[in-house]
């Protein structure tokens, strides 16, 4: 992978590494295409969630992109807010309705289902008791194509400044989602530094 030297750019989703989020700060690859997926971030971690907060002590500006599940029983929506409204530079979170923790790894469905069969340590023995039967929930297709075409747009946008890609990520976007029959919405972060949410109350 090359690395842009003038659009750095990160993808966090909402399942996804304390490490990839902090390497902005300390690694000269930051502007490299990269994810994982295991939780971290926020300052409030619930019970059995690893207790790494970010600083976001970046060392040059990053196009950050959130991908987040609103149902996220290990990562809450409180948390995800939390991490947007303190990241720095240009940012964009699409959250995905009727999601949890497990729609951002490969074979949800059973991903899911076998995470609430398992039995836990003690501290986080709330988890699979929260979770939602996967049937209440977005199918992994619906999950996976929010990833990627959201990721794919991200890249086009950053990399390629696509004008279809930065619309796609702009006023576009409801449009573009429904098209593709994905149920979600976006917050924005407005200059006045309220953030403002695309989802009905």
């Amino acid at each position: 992978m090359v690395d842009p030297p003038t659009r750095p750019s990160l993808i966090r989703t909402a399942s996804e590494s304390w490490a990839t989020a902090s390497a902005g700060g300390r690694d000269r690859h930051a502007g490299t295409p990269r994810g994982a997926l295991a939780p971290g971030g926020a300052s409030n971690p619930k019970p059995g969630i690893i207790p790494a907060t970010l600083t976001f002590a970046w060392s040059r500006p990053v196009a950050t992109l959130y991908l987040v599940a609103e149902q996220d029983v290990c990562l809450p929506l409180a948390g995800m807010y939390e991490l947007f409204d303190r990241t720095p530079g240009s940012k964009e979170m699409v959250i995905l309705r009727r999601a949890d923790h497990l729609h951002f790894v490969d074979q949800v469905e059973q991903a899911h289902e076998r995470m609430r069969a398992t039995a836990l340590p003690p501290e986080a023995s709330w988890i699979n008791r929260e979770m939602r039967p996967i049937a209440d929930l977005c199918s992994g297709d619906e999950a996976h194509r929010f990833i990627r075409g959201l990721t794919a747009a991200h890249f086009d946008a950053v990399f390629k400044a696509e004008p279809e890609a930065q619309r796609v990520l702009g006023e576009d976007l409801p449009r573009a989602l429904a098209a593709n029959s994905i149920d979600a919405y976006q917050r924005r972060y407005q200059s006045t530094r309220s953030p403002s949410s695309g989802s009905p109350e």
